[in-house]
C-alpha cells in the first residue's frame, strides 16, 4: 500500500473513531436514540471495511466484534446498558490509540493480537458468546483435500512454489458485511478451486438465503503475502498451507516496539498537517490570486510605458496600481484567514470520552457538558488549545468534582457538573471550563504560598482574594498534599498560562467557595496577522500588538510620582504604575530627563499599566513569524516580521518583560 493510502486511512479513520465515541455516548443518555445506534454501526463498519486493507489484522479483529455487538443491539438480541457501552468504549479508544501507533510506525505494536483478542473477547460477552479464537493451523495430517485439490491442476503447474488456502466463512458473514467470492476473485494466480458445502445442504424450501454455508478450497502460484493480504481481514476463518515449505502458515501479525501507556486526557500528539477547506473558500482565493495577476500586469504596463510618460502621469499610475494592490492584500489576507478558520469541535469532540474515562478511574460521576462547537478561529488557535485544556478538564475531575458522598452530604447532586464553552467576543474567541464542585479557598492558597515562599507575608497582607486565587499560577504551585498527574489545580497551571500567552491570549479563574470554579481563556481569532503599534526607544523601533494597547498619551514629569523603587503616573485621577521599556529592555532612553515621557497605557494580567517609551511611530498590519531556534520560547519576544526596507521588526511581548 502506498504512503498516501495509509494516510488517508489515518485521517478517515481518526473521523470514523470520533464519530463512533460521539454516537457512543449519546446513546448512553438515551439508549432509545435508533439514530445514534445506527451512526455507531455505519461508523464501526467502514472503519472495520477501511482496516482490511491493510495488514492490521488485530485491530480488525476487534472492530468485527463490535459490528457484531452493535447489529445484536440493533436487532435487540442484546441489551445496551452500562456494560456494553463500557466495552465499546474500550474498543474505540484502544483502536484510537492503534492509530496513533500506526501514524507513528507504520504498523499495530506487538501486543496488538493479545489486546484485540481481549477485547473481542470482552465484546462477544455482551453476546453471550465465547471469544473467537484465531482459526487453528491445517495440521500436517490434514492435508487430504491438499492433495485431491492438486492432482487437479497440470504436472507444469506442480512443480512451481503453491499456497494451498481453505476459507470457511462465518454463518453470519454477510451480515457482517463480508463478501467470500469477492475475496476468492481478488487471490492472484489461482490454478485450482473447490466450492462446497461446508454442512450438507437442506431441502430447497428451507434454504437461508441469509445463512453462508460455504467451504472454499484454493492453491495459487503467486507468493505466500499476496495470498494472506486478500484474508488480512478475516485470519480467524482461514488456514494457509504453505506447500513449498511443506508446512502450514498462518497471516503473520502486525508488530513493532512502542508504548503502551495510556492517560486518556492526554493529547493524541497528532503531528498531521491535513485541514479539510470548504470549496467555496478555495474559489475565492483563486478568484483574489486572478484579480492580483491582473493587478501585477498594470504595474508591469507602467513600467514599460516609464519612459514616455511624465512623471505626474507615472506617480498617478502607480499610486493607482498601490491602491488595487493594496485592496487585495487584504482580501487575500482574510481569504487566507477564512482557510484556515476551524471549528472548535476539532478539539472539543475529543473530551467526552476522556472525561468519562478520568471520573471513572477515580470513582466520581460526572455530566460533562460541551457548548460552541462551531465557533471558529485560526487553526494554530484551535490547535494550541488543545493541550492547555487536557490539564484545566483534568483537575476539573480530579480536584474540582467532590466525590458523590461529599455532594449529597453538601445538598449537591451525586453528580458533578463540568462545562466546556465557546463564545465569539469580536475579534476573540473565549473558552470556559466550569465545575459546580467545591471551588478553591483562598484562605488555603495563602497557607500555601506563604509555606512555599511563593510570595512574602507582607504581599500577602496586601492581595485581594481574587489575587491570591490567581497564585495557582503560579510556576510549581499546587495545594495538593501529594502530587501526581491527577492532583491539584496547581499542577501544570502555570504552562497552561504560558502556553495561552503563547498563543496571544489570556486566562483567568473565577472561583466561590463551594459553589465551582471558571477558568476562562480568551484568545485572538488569529496569531498569523496581527495588526501593531510600532513604537522607538533607544533609537530602535519595535512593535506591540495593538490588541494590548487601550490609549496613548504624553504625560508630564509633573505628573510621574516615585513609589518607593518604581514609579507611578495619575492619568484620569486614577494612579497606574510606570514601567520604562528602555530599562525592561536595558537599553539607555533618548529621553531627556525632567521633560515627561510618551505612555503606552496597557492592561497587565487584567490591570491598566503605562509602558513610558521615546516615540510613537505608525500602525501597520504585520505577518507575524513566531521565534524559532535557540528564541524560541524566549520571554518578551512575541514574534517577528518584515518592514518594507527589508528590516526586520520585534514584536515584544509586553507582559512577558514585565513578568
Amino acid at each position: 500500500m502506498t504512503d498516501d493510502l495509509l494516510e488517508h486511512f489515518i485521517v478517515e479513520a481518526r473521523e470514523l473513531v470520533q464519530q463512533a465515541t460521539d454516537d457512543l455516548l449519546a446513546l448512553e443518555r438515551d439508549p432509545a436514540s435508533a439514530v445514534h445506534l445506527d451512526s455507531a454501526f455505519r461508523a464501526i463498519h467502514t472503519l472495520k471495511g477501511s482496516v482490511g486493507l491493510f495488514d492490521f489484522a488485530p485491530m480488525g479483529h476487534a472492530l468485527h466484534a463490535a459490528e457484531d455487538l452493535l447489529s445484536a443491539l440493533k436487532g435487540r438480541q442484546a441489551r445496551l446498558d452500562g456494560d456494553a457501552i463500557d466495552i465499546l468504549l474500550q474498543c474505540i479508544g484502544q483502536t484510537d490509540r492503534w492509530v496513533g501507533f500506526i501514524e507513528e510506525s507504520g504498523q499495530l505494536p506487538p501486543e496488538a493480537v493479545e489486546e484485540g483478542q481481549c477485547l473481542a473477547g470482552g465484546l462477544r460477552s455482551q453476546l453471550g458468546q465465547e471469544s473467537e479464537a484465531p482459526a487453528p493451523m491445517v495440521p500436517v495430517a490434514d492435508i487430504g483435500w491438499v492433495d485431491a485439490l492438486q492432482a487437479t491442476i497440470d504436472a507444469k503447474a506442480r512443480d512451481a512454489s503453491l499456497i494451498a488456502v481453505r476459507y470457511s466463512p462465518r454463518v453470519d458473514c454477510f451480515f457482517a458485511g463480508d463478501d467470500p467470492l469477492a475475496l476468492l476473485r481478488s487471490v492472484p494466480d489461482l490454478v485450482a478451486l473447490r466450492v462446497v458445502g461446508r454442512d450438507p445442504w437442506p431441502p430447497p424450501a428451507e434454504i437461508d438465503p441469509f445463512a453462508c454455508n460455504l467451504l472454499i478450497e484454493a492453491i495459487s502460484a503467486a507468493p505466500f503475502d499476496a495470498v494472506k493480504a486478500v484474508f488480512r481481514f478475516v485470519p480467524d476463518q482461514v488456514a494457509i498451507h504453505d506447500l513449498s515449505a511443506h508446512g502450514t502458515r498462518e497471516p503473520d501479525r502486525a508488530g513493532a516496539e512502542g508504548p503502551t501507556g495510556h492517560d486518556p486526557l492526554a493529547s493524541d500528539g497528532s503531528g498531521a498537517r491535513v485541514i479539510r477547506i470548504d470549496a467555496t473558500r478555495i474559489d475565492r482565493l483563486a478568484d483574489l490570486v486572478g484579480e492580483m495577476v491582473v493587478a501585477k500586469n498594470v504595474l508591469a504596463h507602467l513600467v514599460s510605458l516609464g519612459d514616455g510618460l511624465d512623471r505626474a502621469a507615472l506617480v498617478q499610475g502607480i499610486q493607482t496600481s498601490h491602491a488595487a494592490i493594496d485592496r487585495l492584500v487584504g482580501d487575500m489576507h482574510r481569504a487566507v484567514m477564512d482557510v484556515r478558520m476551524m471549528p472548535m469541535r476539532k478539539v472539543f469532540r475529543r473530551f467526552p470520552r476522556a472525561v468519562r474515562e478520568i471520573a471513572a478511574q477515580l470513582g466520581k460521576t460526572v455530566d460533562f457538558f460541551v457548548d460552541g462547537h462551531d465557533v471558529e478561529a485560526d487553526k494554530s488557535v484551535v490547535e494550541g488549545l488543545s493541550e492547555p485544556l487536557v490539564h484545566v478538564l483534568r483537575n476539573a475531575v480530579a480536584h474540582g468534582a467532590e466525590p458523590d458522598a461529599m455532594r449529597l452530604a453538601t445538598g449537591k447532586p451525586a453528580k458533578a457538573r463540568i462545562d466546556l464553552r465557546a463564545r465569539r467576543e469580536a475579534d476573540w474567541v473565549v473558552v470556559e471550563v466550569s465545575d459546580d464542585g467545591s471551588g478553591i479557598d483562598p484562605a488555603t492558597i495563602r497557607r500555601t504560598a506563604l509555606g512555599r515562599g511563593v510570595v512574602s507575608g507582607d504581599q500577602l497582607a496586601r492581595m485581594s482574594d481574587a489575587e491570591v486565587t490567581d497564585l495557582i499560577f503560579a510556576p510549581g504551585f499546587s495545594t495538593a498534599e501529594k502530587v501526581t498527574d491527577l492532583s491539584g489545580r496547581g499542577v501544570g497551571m502555570d504552562a497552561v498560562r504560558t502556553a495561552v500567552k503563547r498563543l496571544g491570549g489570556q486566562i483567568s479563574v473565577h472561583s466561590v467557595p463551594g459553589r465551582g470554579t471558571t477558568i476562562r481563556f480568551a484568545l485572538p481569532l488569529t496569531v498569523v496577522m496581527t495588526k501593531a503599534m510600532l513604537i522607538r526607544v533607544g533609537g530602535e523601533t519595535y512593535g506591540i500588538p495593538m490588541d494590548d494597547i487601550l490609549e496613548t498619551t504624553f504625560v508630564p514629569a509633573s505628573r510621574i510620582l516615585p513609589i518607593q523603587e518604581s514609579e507611578a503616573f495619575v492619568l484620569r485621577d486614577r494612579t497606574l504604575p510606570l514601567v520604562r521599556l528602555a530599562d525592561l529592555l536595558d537599553i539607555p532612553s533618548q529621553v531627556v530627563p525632567g521633560t515627561g515621557t510618551k505612555v503606552v497605557v496597557m492592561r497587565v494580567e487584567g490591570e491598566k499599566v503605562g509602558l513610558a517609551v521615546d516615540g510613537f511611530a505608525e500602525r501597520m498590519d504585520v505577518l507575524m513569524r513566531p521565534m524559532t531556534g535557540l528564541l524560541a520560547g524566549m520571554p518578551g519576544l512575541m514574534g517577528t516580521t518584515l518592514l518594507g526596507d527589508g528590516g526586520v521588526l520585534m514584536i515584544l511581548d509586553v507582559p512577558g518583560l514585565i513578568g
